[in-house]
């Protein structure tokens, strides 16, 4: 009896090291450079895991930062910018800006339509997505990243872009069995962690799914503050002032992340 409580002990503690479908266990990235792919929705979404881009730029990590839409109706009355193309240009300087302030390399951007045209029908938004699901893959081929970043289920704040461009970019990473990317991970927010009070929309996820912590500096908050006032057509500086402020008491210093398809036990590392 004991030998068998002993067997599936020993088997049970195998599949919780399992990743991936080979069932190997991912291994940190040899010495030399490591890579890291964030990959979001609209311009502006990068300030979810700000910090953490912050934080793996200054430690020498070439870190990229991909957005599928072009932001082109996320108006806001004190821009006085109409949805379209001008507000889609104005986003698209505004990355570059924010990207320049995180220390990262120049953003790439797809330029799907915002909502992933969404209004315009099943066709419409199948197109989007195909495009999508396309240029993930490529990323993934010709980047090569160590670490994928995006969103799990929740989305962050619940948004039906983010909880698409996070599940085209699951869909491709278990698409095949790849060799680099090694890990995926999802950005949230622990459930506890969010006050009654908070000025923003956020959507949550339990912290025993968070398995992986992120200890980020008040250098990284910084930088992360920075690059968040060049969104001026979607935020004002108090707006800034307040969100940042919220997620800064809200977070410490400390940043969650829940790791696809594998679980390793708690780590303080995303590579």
């Amino acid at each position: 009896m004991e030998k068998k409580y002993l067997l599936t002990a020993v088997v049970a503690a195998a599949l919780l090291t399992q990743c991936g479908p080979s069932g190997s266990e991912i291994q940190s990235p040899a010495n030399g450079p490591r890579t890291l792919l964030a990959i979001f929705a609209h311009p502006d979404d990068e300030a979810t895991v700000s910090p953490v881009l912050a934080k793996y730029a200054a430690e020498g990590v070439n870190v990229y930062l991909c957005i599928a839409t072009d932001g082109r109706l996320g108006i806001n009355a004190h821009a006085k910018i109409p949805a379209g193309d001008s507000l889609a240009a104005a986003r698209k300087l505004e990355l570059q800006c924010a990207a320049e302030k995180l220390g990262i390399n120049p953003p790439i951007m797809f330029g799907l339509h915002d909502q992933l045209k969404m209004g315009e029908g099943m066709g419409a938004l199948n197109e989007q997505l195909d495009s999508l699901r396309k240029g993930v893959k490529k990323l993934f081929t010709e980047l090569k990243p160590d670490v994928v970043l995006t969103w799990g289920a929740s989305g962050w704040t619940g948004h039906h872009d983010h909880r698409l461009v996070g599940s085209v970019v699951t869909e491709v990473f278990e698409s095949q069995s790849w060799t680099r990317p090694a890990q995926l991970y999802y950005s949230a927010i622990p459930t506890d962690k969010i006050s009654k009070e908070a000025a923003m929309q956020l959507a949550s996820v339990d912290k025993s799914f968070l398995t992986v912590t992120i200890a980020v500096s008040d250098a990284d908050y910084a930088r992360s503050k920075e690059s968040w006032l060049c969104h001026k057509s979607q935020y004002t500086p108090e707006t800034v002032e307040n969100m940042h402020g919220t997620l800064k008491t809200a977070m410490q210093n400390t940043w969650y992340f829940q790791p696809h398809g594998c679980v390793t036990g708690p780590r303080q590392s995303l590579f």
